[in-house]
């Protein structure tokens, strides 16, 4: 009896508390889309409040009899509770009145921006020493019927009528450790016509994780952050309201990049609380920004009456224009948050993303506890119309598709195709036609062996070679490889390395070519964190295609033999790792890259002809000048202890070909592809893009970039290399150039563009030639932007 009165008591209480919150939800009257952020005020004398959420939701005490509620842009309205016959409340849209006009110095709006940026240390989450919290993500694709769409597009809308075109939700687990220690831990996932589990996304990585960054980073276009340093000369804010709500003061600001900017801007509202003048939410949205807008929503709470931190963020990314555009949109709920976590180094595994056991296999209850409200119907109708697609075509096979197509190879039923061998054009074959196939794990897990063949349309030869190549189960991927080849290698190439990348405008205009046959050996592994490692061993017969004799000790060599050992470290600073389709993927990042590669010739061993020492050292790095533009370089050193033959050093480093007039990354363009020979050499590699320096709107919108080369090397006997041409950078060697990216744009399958742009490069200082012509090099570029 005591046992039933205590549940009685229990299930009473829990009713009682159910009746003392009563839940509303803003809409606008016409359009019937939410309204995030709104004020709701309780009382006129004491000032309690709320606000609505980013789902337009608020929660009023069930005592009250009327409300104010009122948001930016809207007529503030006065509610009596009691005559409310839906949790739905309507406002209507008024035309907004002019802004009043501030002299700069004068305008209040600027004053309370320049101490949000002065407390951003403060009040950016991520400045915490650690961190959890558990987050539910949802995403889903759907057509955006606020564009004309095609007849095509029509048909397939009218057909998804009740549903969306994808749905997807995942419960993840997030550690973060000061400064770049992170993990997510999916526990639960479930998407539309896929049983893998491995098809996780996560809402909050599409997006920023705070606000508080200096520039915001989208579709590789960084946005300037209205509360930067020094805002108030770039962006117009204006102070658009302020109420009081509980004891603190809500300011209301509008934000937008001033005329005629030369950089990336956003637009939209913030509401800074006076309380350290933190972000309590961010409603923002890309300007001019092409083919791809982004939308962003972000609302934060006050943690444990001292922090700061995200509860709710939203974004919408639409794709396209005109004829048809869809709609990503996704919605991260955080909960259980616990600023300062005890966590250590030893917490974090190498890859970021991490998948628990049975995240597939989840109850409608267990879900039930983190959604953030029920499914709606049109959310439901999208699982049941498309698993019942799925099931039908057996969607999962997609998922081999992405990780397949990342190392080259198309997947059929027990073999992949290696795409890169189809075809492959440069100045010795002309063009190369052939087929490589491989079997992958529907013969054997984790092995796979197969074969490749390829002829030349123009040295009328066949190259051909096998291999098989094992992964090693575990964290560490790890994978072992051991190939057979006889082919072609350019010249100056490192270790062994052949013509890779079919569409590397470098490689079509290789032109001398060493005919190899090599048997080689390679382990990849990855054992610590932010390091990648390559050991491998190379033994090979080498053959120049060229008219060559190296003199050895007074001893003319044509054809030589090669061994060599080869070991490599990759450093990624900052370097995030996820699961991605069940393989490993790096995430881009602007941190820098470091590569270190060291190779021993072994004289004797497999009838190796020489001993040497070689090293190539590279960094790949970026940096923002904040209203200049981004700067990236590439230093890249080599070394060589020995006299080797043609093939074995370095060069290759030009670029300059008047059938082929292209600009290639990383390249001097002004110096033909072998103009040099080092034994030794640096070179340093600089481009700086200044953005849209012309205008920001209208169809000629180019990219301005600036190039600096420069490099210096020499070379140990050089009168050993015989009927060859080539000279020596002993002294500094200098270029620069100008370049317009995407002077003409084509559109592209409605997402995008596929720019055409024009360089012009000339070269000076010593290596000055002398007929002026020769040293200018005029070329082209191409490239993808979204804008």
């Amino acid at each position: 009896m005591k046992k039933l009165l205590i549940l009685f008591v229990f299930f009473v209480s829990l009713a009682a508390s159910a009746q003392t919150l009563k839940k509303f939800k803003l809409i606008d009257s016409a359009t019937k889309e939410v309204i995030p952020f709104a004020n709701i005020l309780f009382s006129k004398t004491d000032f309690k409040g709320t606000s609505s959420d980013i789902d337009g939701v608020f929660y009023i005490p069930s005592h009250l009899k009327t409300i104010t509620i009122s948001y930016v842009g809207y007529e503030t309205r006065v509610v009596n509770v009691a005559q409310l016959r839906s949790e739905l409340i309507e406002l209507t849209s008024k035309v907004s009145r002019l802004d009043e006009v501030f002299i700069d110095s004068e305008n209040p709006a600027h004053r309370i921006i320049k101490n949000v940026v002065s407390n951003k240390a403060l009040n950016n989450p991520e400045n915490l020493n650690s961190f959890t919290y558990i987050s539910y993500d949802k995403i889903y694709v759907d057509m955006d019927d606020t564009k004309p769409q095609s007849d095509t597009l029509k048909t397939t809308q009218s057909a998804f009528k009740d549903s969306y075109l994808f749905i997807t939700e995942t419960i993840a687990k997030h550690k973060y450790l000061k400064p770049r220690f992170t993990e997510d831990s999916i526990i639960a996932t479930r998407t539309s016509g896929f049983k893998n589990p491995n098809f996780a996304l996560l809402a909050n990585s599409l997006q920023p994780f705070s606000f508080y960054k200096e520039h915001l980073n989208w579709f590789e276009i960084n946005y300037l952050n209205p509360i930067s340093k020094g805002s108030t000369k770039k962006y117009k804010f204006r102070l658009k309201e302020e109420f009081i709500k509980n004891n603190d003061t809500i300011f209301v600001i509008s934000f937008e990049p001033k005329a005629n900017r030369n950089f990336d801007g956003l637009e939209g509202l913030l509401y800074i609380n006076s309380n350290k003048y933190a972000l309590e939410s961010v409603d923002a949205r890309t300007v001019n920004s092409g083919k791809v807008e982004f939308k962003l929503q972000q609302k934060y709470s006050y943690i444990d009456g001292n922090y700061w931190f995200p509860e709710q963020l939203n974004f919408e990314i639409v794709i396209g224009e005109g004829f048809g555009s869809f709609k990503y949109i996704g919605k991260s709920y955080l909960s259980e948050i616990k600023p300062n976590a005890s966590l250590s180094k030893k917490d974090f595994p190498l890859v970021s993303l991490t998948l628990s056991k049975n995240v597939g296999n989840k109850n409608s209850k267990y879900w039930d506890e983190y959604r953030k409200g029920i499914l709606d119907k049109k959310e439901l109708r999208t699982y049941v119309f498309i698993d019942s697609i799925g099931d039908k075509v057996n969607l999962d096979k997609v998922l081999a598709l992405p990780q397949k197509l990342q190392k080259g190879r198309f997947p059929l039923k027990y073999i992949d195709i290696d795409l890169l061998n189809i075809f492959r054009a440069n100045k010795h074959e002309d063009t190369r036609l052939g087929l490589g196939v491989y079997t992958n794990d529907n013969i054997l897990k984790n092995i796979s062996f197969g074969a490749f063949a390829g002829y030349g349309i123009k040295d009328k030869e066949w190259k051909y070679g096998g291999s098989i190549a094992f992964d090693v189960p575990g964290k560490k991927d790890i994978s072992i490889a051991l190939d057979y080849k006889n082919t072609i290698r350019e010249v100056g190439t490192f270790s062994g390395n052949e013509i890779e990348n079919p569409f590397n405008p470098r490689n079509w205009i290789a032109r001398e070519m060493d005919a190899v046959e090599s048997i080689s050996f390679r382990t990849d592994m990855k054992l610590l964190r932010n390091i990648n490692w390559f050991i491998g061993f190379n033994t090979a017969e080498i053959k120049p295609l060229y008219d060559y004799t190296f003199n050895q000790n007074n001893i003319s060599i044509t054809n030589y033999n090669n061994t060599e050992v080869n070991i490599g470290i990759s450093y990624h600073v900052n370097e995030k790792l996820i699961n991605n389709f069940g393989i490993i993927t790096r995430l881009p990042s602007n941190a820098p890259i470091l590569n270190l590669m060291y190779s021993r010739g072994l004289n004797g061993a497999l009838d190796g002809d020489f001993n040497y020492n070689k090293l190539k050292f590279t960094l790949d790095d970026s940096f923002i000048i904040k209203g200049i533009g981004e700067t990236t370089y590439k230093l890249d050193l080599g070394y060589i202890d020995s006299t080797l033959p043609f093939g074995l050093l370095f060069t290759g480093e030009g670029t300059f070909d008047k059938k082929l007039p292209f600009i290639v990354e990383n390249y001097f363009q002004t110096v033909k592809p072998y103009e040099f020979l080092s034994d030794r050499y640096a070179h340093l590699f600089t481009t700086h893009n200044f953005g849209r320096l012309f205008n920001n709107k209208g169809y000629f919108q180019p990219d301005v970039l600036l190039h600096n080369n420069i490099g210096i090397g020499s070379l140990k006997a050089a009168s050993d290399h015989q009927f060859i041409d080539f000279s020596t950078k002993e002294e500094l060697f200098l270029e620069t150039g100008l370049e317009l990216q995407n002077i003409l744009k084509i559109p592209y399958l409605n997402i995008g563009y596929l720019g055409l742009g024009f360089g012009a490069f000339y070269r000076y200082g010593y290596h000055h030639l002398n007929n002026s012509n020769d040293n200018l090099a005029l070329k082209l570029s191409f490239g993808f932007s979204f804008r």
